[in-house]
């Protein structure tokens, strides 16, 4: 610690050599933001091997800072030396025993002396917080598993079969995962004041067959090993057939229609539809069963009617008629690798009382400087000089 070479002082030091783990963050952002075609931008593995790489290099920082509390000299005279120069009265010799005095403590040469303070300690803790944070998150999104499956009632599910899945994201190291059960919806619970985005009946049924029932809901996950399993919400997809003039239909498929996070006229439910020049609305109210569409042919209304779903079939209007065929009921169910979050939030804690005691606490040094029987010094921190 005491002669760091230049190198040493930009690599551990100076802040410069962060910035270069931000660029490919940047450039994933303005991929996505802008739509450009930019390099390296094309997935989120560079992201993660790039937070890996900063991970390693906060570690290293780390243990550089760790290795100069066990020093006396830990800044070292060739860091930050400030550009103001005072003249004192004092001789250097009476000038290094008053300085001794206040706890300062010389390095071989006589010529420089720092103090030790309590905002070192708080530079280690901030590199060891911020590698605890960093990563813990690098370590949870390279083995991430994140499935969306939606599921009804009837058969059941085996949860680590990944073709399962609407959706699914896994890291570079994630496994297949073996230890999540089978899943069985008996029932569905339909939105109300008590579960907003609704609820699910169901059966867990393990690798001996062991049943366990359960009632999934948001937010509330079931925890199976290290994973969550969790119902986000009820989705319904009623099949419908729209004709004109009582002909072959115009559209005929099934529509999912997703909750709405304010409902409008009493309706929950909402999805748009287009089939040709024409485009549709889709509303439902799943308490009342009422199923809502709106048809338009540009700027003209071309139907906006209501049934309710199970007591009427159909509904026209002019010359235009939707018949609804079915109703199918589905649960959005999520299951996910559970994340070390309060490792993360511990790490982050200690980040932010090292990076406190940092600022709050700053560093007390001194350069001595012999010319001609005078004696001038430079300050860092507190200058004693000023009680002269």
């Amino acid at each position: 610690m005491k002669s760091d070479s230049k190198f040493s002082r930009f690599a551990f030091v100076s802040p410069w050599p962060l910035l270069i783990f931000f660029i490919i963050p940047i450039l994933f952002v303005l991929s996505v933001k802008f739509h450009l075609q930019l390099p390296l931008a094309g997935s989120k593995t560079p992201i993660l091997y790039n937070n890996a790489c900063l991970s390693l290099f906060v570690a290293l920082r780390f243990l550089y800072y760790l290795k100069g509390m066990t020093g006396r000299i830990r800044y070292g005279a060739k860091r930050g030396m400030p550009l103001k120069v005072t003249e004192s009265v004092q001789s250097a010799s009476v000038l290094r025993s008053s300085l001794t005095s206040a706890g300062y403590q010389f390095d071989s040469s006589g010529n420089y002396a720092e103090k030790s303070d309590r905002g070192y300690l708080g530079t280690t803790l901030l590199y060891a917080g911020l590698f605890i944070v960093i990563s813990t998150g690098t370590v949870d999104n390279m083995r991430q598993f994140s499935g969306t499956l939606l599921h009804g009632v009837g058969t059941s599910v085996d949860l680590n079969n990944s073709d399962k899945y609407r959706a699914l994201i896994t890291g570079p190291f994630t496994t297949e995962p073996t230890t999540l059960p089978k899943m069985k919806i008996i029932r569905h619970l339909i939105p109300d004041a008590v579960n907003p985005n609704g609820a699910a009946d169901v059966v867990f049924i393990g690798a001996t067959g062991k049943e366990q029932q359960t009632i999934l809901k948001a937010p509330v996950p079931y925890q199976s090993g290290e994973f969550d399993i969790y119902m986000a919400k009820m989705i319904y997809e009623p099949k419908i057939a729209v004709a004109i003039d009582g002909a072959s239909p115009v559209f005929n498929g099934q529509i999912l229609l997703w909750p709405l996070a304010k409902k409008v006229n009493d309706f929950g439910f909402y999805a748009p539809f287009a089939e040709g020049n024409l485009d549709g609305e889709l509303f439902y109210q799943p308490e009342k069963s009422r199923l809502k569409m709106v048809l338009r042919q540009g700027s003209n209304i071309l139907m906006d009617k209501e049934l309710i779903f199970q007591v009427d079939r159909q509904q026209t209007m002019g010359n235009i008629s939707f018949t609804v065929e079915r109703m199918g009921v589905w649960s959005e169910i999520h299951v996910v690798k559970r994340r070390h979050f309060p490792l993360i939030i511990f790490g982050g804690i200690i980040a932010f009382i090292g990076l406190m005691s940092r600022l709050v606490i700053r560093p007390q040094r001194v350069w001595l400087e012999e010319a001609a029987g005078e004696c001038r010094v430079r300050w860092v921190g507190k200058n004693l000089m000023s009680k002269e």
